[in-house]
């Protein structure tokens, strides 16, 4: 019985029953008629079923839900006609020792704990781990409590240079938001801090009239969010090398260096306010006040506790396991027939913290109904022309670990194969605002895919999803981000120059990396009828069968050279680098250059459609133009400091890795300069930043001459 049930529930979710392996049709089918079928497949019940079943249980990497969960993709893709492929490797995790837990202590001046509060948020019977930051130091720390705020430099910087504080051996306090976690933890090491507890305030995550969950979409005060905190991708101890079976595994004191080498833990808000109620110090000013309560009206900056709790101390025991273990990245291939060597990737990791409805399952949705709805073309005779791969992630939570490791095995030849790579992380996290990042490249193409979306899910007025994005966006031309570290496309752009796009509708996310991240808030109110998860899905369909079937990939160049040429143009680079007399013009010159190339470029694209004398091969090698355009901007040592980080156009902000930013080298060099402009040795930091222009202005000239039909272009 127990054998028999799955299989059903398969069938069912897979749609094989109704239209699927019991329906045959051998009719030829145009690429509209084939388009249509497949978006006409979506389906939000569906949709829903599949999340369901998915959240039942927690999926990190130990559970063992996980692996009956991977049993069971295999089966989909199976019944999906597709050819299953599996790659493992073994990588270094971290997870709480159970029988030696962590908790956080207030110790009375003769050393007697007062207050003692245990780690909390797990459950055996679910297999819920206890609520940890991955790749926190373990051991234990005592020292003065100290309120950072949010955990930016600038909190940091207005503490240590308006406060005048001395932050060294200081426990911070700092709330959840605005930037990554593990800057949050980088920050907080560089200030001398020994530790670091890190909350959900309220204010962020309960905010003033929203109800909380179950009733609301708030989070309870008893929520505590998890998340790495590991700068860097992959695994630690296999640093830019996979982790094969035969990889060697650095040891403890060589991989440690990689790690935040901070003692960090999270706890929930009902343990943060007796902690924040009991500072001594001046009141906060401005945004640096939280929810607070009845009890804590205010909080204070620190450090230390009030006089009536004077001599007390803060004390902070971690205890995490570092192991190797074995994870696996399983794919569903769709052969292309004209073109089977070049491949269009679109993908989603199926781990997740808690049962993450959310994050990451309504993504994994999407690459199940894409899956589905392939099927249902291949069995009425249609194949793309390049070669379809949905890709299920191992290990994402822990740093992005499964992606990035198969991208080190993989390199040379994604290099030379990969078209493009999709993410679909969170589908669907509210359904406020459409807030795609992408390489500029997509653009056209982005456009068009949501032109022909629903924007049922959202309140207002819209037809379609674009006019949505616009409105949203306060712009006829809607925004794209730029493409940060925050999922697996992080290892495509960034290592090996695959153009990439991540699709999300967001909005207010309360319950991110809690237990509360379960099919129950998604339904009732994250997205309702999964219309929001539908309308992703739509658009990512769109475009994968596009860059699938075109003749000519529909990636754009003159989308690409003119934004970045606009982002500098309207930055203030020229006048930064001119104060320093440092000469402009060659960035100046290799931006004109690939503006022209790039013009040219896109020109040709009409006359090799329209000219029916063309031989398959001239296509081919302006697809691969455009594929050259991308990998122009790999520079092989990557940026200072940031080995893995080869893309000099697009990288994630030393600021906040979550988020992007445009040639971030030279962008932060010049900020590195202006900083250190008292230091006797200042002269070395502007030096850096002219190395960084002639790397710029390099690649640059490079992606320009890739567009180019010289033999060797200028």
């Amino acid at each position: 019985m127990m054998k028999f049930v799955p299989l059903v529930f398969l069938l069912f979710l897979t749609g094989q029953v109704h239209g699927g392996i019991f329906k045959r049709s051998a009719d030829d089918m145009s690429d509209e008629e084939a388009l249509n079928h497949l978006l006409g497949q979506i389906d939000a019940d569906r949709i829903g079923d599949f999340i369901k079943n998915m959240t039942l249980h927690p999926r990190n990497t130990q559970s063992d839900w996980m692996g009956e969960k991977e049993k069971t993709l295999k089966e989909i893709f199976k019944n999906f006609g597709m050819e299953v492929v599996t790659k493992k490797y073994k990588v270094l995790q971290c997870f709480p020792q159970a029988e030696d837990p962590s908790l956080t202590e207030v110790l009375a001046q003769d050393g007697v704990t007062v207050v003692e509060t245990y780690r909390e948020d797990g459950d055996d019977e679910q297999k819920i781990l206890p609520a940890f930051n991955a790749w926190s130091k373990s051991g234990t720390v005592t020292g003065e409590p100290v309120y950072v705020n949010y955990g930016r430099k600038e909190d940091f910087d207005f503490l240590t240079k308006t406060k005048n504080m001395d932050l060294t051996g200081k426990i911070g306090i700092a709330r959840y938001g605005k930037i990554y976690r593990g800057d949050k933890a980088k920050f907080a090491k560089q200030n001398g801090l020994v530790g670091l507890i890190m909350y959900m305030d309220a204010a962020d995550y309960s905010p003033e009239g929203v109800k909380s969950f179950p009733e609301g979409p708030g989070l309870p005060a008893s929520g505590i969010q998890r998340g790495t905190l590991k700068a860097g991708l992959g695994d630690p101890s296999t640093y830019l090398y996979p982790s094969t079976k035969y990889a060697y595994h650095d040891s403890e004191e060589e991989y440690e260096a990689r790690l935040p080498g901070i003692i960090v833990m999270p706890i929930n808000f009902n343990n943060a306010l007796p902690l924040l109620g009991n500072l001594t110090g001046e009141e906060v000013e401005g945004d640096w006040q939280g929810a607070g309560s009845d009890d804590v009206p205010v909080y204070r900056y620190g450090p230390g506790f009030r006089e009536d709790s004077e001599g007390k101390k803060l004390k902070i025991t971690v205890n995490l396991d570092y192991k190797i273990v074995e994870i696996e990245n399983i794919f569903g291939v769709m052969k292309g027939q004209q073109e089977p060597d070049r491949w269009i990737m679109i993908g989603n990791h199926r781990d997740t913290w808690v049962h993450g409805a959310v994050d990451a399952t309504t993504g994994l949705a999407t690459l199940n109904e894409i899956g589905h709805g392939l099927s249902e073309l291949r069995e009425r005779g249609w194949r793309p022309r390049r070669t379809i791969v949905l890709a299920s992630w191992g290990a994402e939570e822990q740093g992005i670990i499964g992606s990035t490791e198969f991208v080190e095995d993989y390199m040379t030849l994604l290099q030379e194969k990969m078209v493009a790579y999709i993410n679909v992380d969170v589908a669907a996290s509210d359904r406020d605002n459409f807030t795609p990042a992408a390489t500029p490249n997509f653009r056209p193409l982005l456009e068009r895919a949501t032109k022909h979306a629903s924007s049922s899910y959202h309140a207002g007025n819209f037809s379609t999803l674009y006019e949505q994005w616009q409105h949203t966006s306060k712009s006829m031309t809607p925004k794209i981000k730029d493409l940060g570290s925050g999922s697996d496309y992080a290892a495509f752009i960034n290592m090996a120059g695959v153009s990439c796009i991540d699709l999300t509708i967001t909005g207010p996310y309360y319950t991110y990396h809690t237990e509360y991240d379960n099919f129950e808030y998604l339904s009732e109110h994250a997205d309702p009828g999964m219309k929001a998860t539908k309308a992703v899905t739509e658009v990512a369909a769109r475009i994968i069968f596009e860059l699938s079937t075109e003749k000519l990939v529909p990636l754009n160049a003159t989308s690409y050279s003119t934004y970045v040429s606009h982002k500098i143009s309207t930055s203030e680079l020229e006048r930064d680098l001119t104060e320093e007399g440092i000469e402009y013009d060659i960035l100046k010159k290799s931006l004109a250059k690939f503006v022209e190339n790039a013009k040219e470029y896109e020109a040709r694209r009409p006359k090799l459609l329209d000219d029916k004398s063309r031989k398959q091969m001239d296509m081919r090698r302006f697809n691969d133009q455009m594929l050259q355009m991308e990998r122009s901007f790999i520079y092989p040592p990557g940026l200072p400091n940031r080995p893995q980080n080869r893309h000099i156009l697009i990288a994630p902000s030393i600021l906040n890795s979550y988020s992007g930013s445009v040639f971030p080298g030279l962008f932060d060099s010049i900020a590195i300069a202006k900083e250190k402009k008292d230091d006797p040795e200042s002269d070395k930091y502007w030096n850096e930043v002219k190395k960084q222009l002639t790397i710029a202005a390099w690649v640059t000239k490079a992606a320009a001459r890739a567009l180019s039909s010289d033999v060797f272009p200028a």
